[in-house]
């Protein structure tokens, strides 16, 4: 969000630049054709590069979400591996013990 904003700031210093160092005669522009052109082009333009950065500053919150639930569920899987692994040695040790006892 920080370089829309800052594109944000610069269009607008430069549009109030042109306002205030060039005459304009504000009844004629809003007759003149190209005038509306360039306003809706600009739109659409600023709309377009404003749904991209949209989309790229989702799109990499996204992917650390999606990494970080995914080193997540790795840890879990490593931590049940590990609780069973646990569980397979303690019943070795018991069927070990069985066996010393009974004097087989």
């Amino acid at each position: 969000m920080t370089y829309s904003t800052l594109i944000g700031a610069l269009l607008i210093a430069i549009s109030i630049t042109m306002y205030y160092f060039t005459n304009l005669d504000v009844s004629r522009l809003f007759s003149d054709k190209e005038f509306l052109v360039g306003i809706t082009g600009g739109a659409g333009i600023g709309f377009i590069f404003g749904g991209f950065l949209g989309w790229l500053y989702k799109y990499k919150s996204v992917n650390k979400a999606n990494a970080k639930i995914a080193e997540e569920e790795k840890r879990k899987v490593a931590e049940q591996r590990a609780q069973e692994a646990a569980a397979k040695e303690q019943e070795k040790l018991d069927l070990q013990q069985e066996k010393e006892e009974s004097g087989l």
